[in-house]
């Protein structure tokens, strides 16, 4: 017999709305890859929709009416309680149990479920019933029962004085008390100690009212296992219309409470997944506007959730690209692989690749996901990869013309010298010129020469501010010429660094020097450095500030490549040893504004393992 259908208690939702029943055929299709039966009948009950598992299991129309299948469903179940009718008629999503008997085979238990869909203007147009095994719900659930019975609803009959006088076949397999242990026993049988007054209420209701709603609570079966049901009761009267007791109508909800709680399951992963993982993953509205935001987007740009909900998703990517890509997913389906900058909350680019996906399908999308995964370790990995390659080709040319070129640039400066003495006032002047030019020649020779030496570092434990000491007091007079301040900030607790003493050397004077020349006469440079873990491995980083002009961001990875300068007088080769010493211990070098508003050259290099 199938279940008395009536409202669903659970909490009201916004009924679908489509402008055509086609636009429904995606949605069935998917859930027929799923098991689940979809049709769509309006309210001359003619079917207007049925997806592939419906058409495979149904080949005619039959009962006066269109919507019900005579394959599908038993006769003496299609009319009598039609659940798109009372959905037209109520207005509200019903639910019931149905078997499918074909000739010759099983019946099988299913659970439909009819909700009512709107038109475009927001009327009640269409019914849209679901259809769904109870065996692939649950398919332990057929072996509790006989298999005529299964999925049947539970008939009580229970007189004024509250004893069991009807106990259908399937009550006696949904709480596995046989007919003759029920008859005559209270209802409090299969009442849970917890659910009596419920119960009791229930009966006041009926006795005052005539019916009782479904409700979704629970029942105890003979083996004191708590069953998930719904219960509906109808008020029973004799001719003169007193109460004589009342039917309950009672559905085993175990299989769909399992399958809730597959769902609460995967719902409740999948949010996990979402908020916990390192890509930032971001929804939007169809205006462009951040619905989401996981945990992965404020550690990837600094925002908080709280503070970029709501707000236009171009505070931190590009309009022109974002609103292609928003446009491209919701037109064109899913779109992968594109490089973008986005910003962080301090305004700083980071390069990601993005990927985004419409949300609530092809026709009626909702709004749009998007991955976005940080690339910046990647574009720094490139970086170093293409100015180690330039480096290796410059060094290998740079060790050969220093050769060439040191052996006559120092007859020439000697021969220069030589023939000052004796010369007059005029070829005095050029020689003077020519020694001059000589010599600076030859400190670019001198620097290719460091520059080409491609000696593995002996790497050592090594204390920065010590080496920092040295350094400040080598160039002592050199800065106060100029009256430039340095200042130095680091920690008494920092780390020792594992690196080569004189590749720390070089380092720190071609930064200091660098800077000292970048500022005006009294301008100020600051030394800091930091102990930073990541991934469990430990290192230090040091930071070279000053309040000059600073690298405007278009030069700030070609002043790392040999020959590169700004400054008339200078080579292009100090930076160039410092960005190969760093890659030489592993490093990172990385340039940008610092907090004086000048220049920042951060270098990154391992710390001494702690023994």
């Amino acid at each position: 017999m199938a279940a008395a259908p009536a409202p669903h208690a659970a909490p009201a939702r916004a009924p679908l709305r489509v402008a055509a029943p086609a636009d429904l055929e995606p949605i069935g299709e998917a859930l027929a890859a799923l098991g689940i039966g979809l049709t769509l009948v309006d309210r001359e009950m003619r079917v207007q929709l049925a997806n592939a598992l419906v058409r495979e299991q149904a080949s005619e129309l039959s009962c006066g009416a269109d919507h019900c299948f005579s394959a599908l469903w038993r006769k003496a179940q299609r009319c009598s309680d039609c659940l798109p009718l009372l959905v037209f008629r109520t207005g509200e999503p019903q639910e019931g149990l149905r078997e499918r008997g074909r000739p010759g085979a099983a019946p099988e238990a299913w659970r439909v479920r009819a909700v009512p869909v709107l038109d475009a203007e927001g009327r009640l147009a269409w019914v849209a019933e679901s259809f769904i095994r109870l065996a692939s719900l649950a398919p332990d659930l057929a072996g509790r029962a006989p298999a005529a019975e299964a999925g049947a609803a539970a008939l009580v009959v229970i007189d004024r004085e509250e004893r069991i006088v009807s106990w259908s076949p399937a009550a006696a397999a949904m709480f596995g008390f046989p007919l003759e242990e029920a008859l005559g026993r209270r209802i409090d049988l299969i009442v849970p100690e917890d659910r009596v007054d419920e119960e009791r209420a229930r009966a006041a209701r009926v006795a005052a009212e005539g019916r009782a709603p479904r409700l979704e609570t629970v029942r105890r079966a003979r083996d004191g296992r708590r069953v998930p049901v719904a219960v509906s009761a109808v008020a029973l009267r004799d001719e003169a219309g007193a109460l004589v007791g009342r039917t309950c109508v009672i559905e085993d909800l175990s299989a769909l409470h399992q399958l809730r709680g597959q769902v609460r399951a995967q719902e409740q992963l999948l949010a996990h997944i979402t908020r916990e993982a390192a890509d930032a993953i971001v929804a939007v509205d169809l205006t462009g506007s951040v619905t989401s935001w996981n945990r992965g987007a404020e550690q990837l740009l600094g925002w908080s959730a709280a503070d970029i909900t709501g707000q236009p998703l171009t505070r931190v990517a590009p309009a022109a690209p974002v609103a292609r890509l928003l446009e491209r997913a919701v037109q064109r389906g899913a779109q992968r692989g594109v490089r973008m900058e986005w910003r962080d909350a301090r305004g700083a680019a980071v390069p990601v690749d993005v990927s985004a996906a419409a949300l609530g399908g092809e026709r009626a999308p909702s709004g749009v996901a998007l991955v976005a995964r940080d690339l910046s370790a990647q574009v720094r990995l490139d970086r170093q990869l293409v100015r180690s390659e330039k480096l290796a080709m410059v060094g290998s040319l740079a060790a050969g013309l220093a050769h060439e070129i040191g052996t006559p640039l120092n007859v020439i400066s000697a021969t220069a010298e030589f023939l000052l003495p004796d010369a007059g006032e005029e070829a005095r002047a050029q020689l003077r010129g020519i020694v001059a030019e000589t010599e600076r020649i030859s400190r670019l020779v001198r620097d290719l020469l460091t520059f080409a030496r491609a000696t593995s570092p002996g790497k050592t434990a090594v204390a920065l501010p010590g080496a920092v000491a040295r350094v400040l007091s080598l160039l002592r007079i050199t800065l106060e010429r100029r009256r430039v301040r340095v200042e130095t900030r680091l920690p008494d607790d920092l780390p020792e660094l594992h690196a080569d003493p004189d590749g720390l050397h070089q380092i720190l004077l071609n930064l200091v020097v660098n800077a000292s020349q970048a500022v005006a006469e009294g301008g100020r440079v600051v030394v800091a450095a930091r102990a930073v873990e990541e991934d469990g491995e430990r290192s230090v980083q040091l930071e070279v500030h000053d309040d000059g002009p600073g690298v405007p961001p278009a030069l700030r990875e070609r002043v790392l490549d040999p020959f590169f300068t700004t400054r008339a007088e200078g080579t292009g080769l100090g930076l160039a040893v410092v960005a190969r010493i760093v890659a030489d211990h592993g490093g990172d070098l990385r340039v940008g504004t610092g907090p004086l508003g000048g220049a920042s050259f951060t270098v990154q290099l391992p710390a001494e393992e702690v023994r």
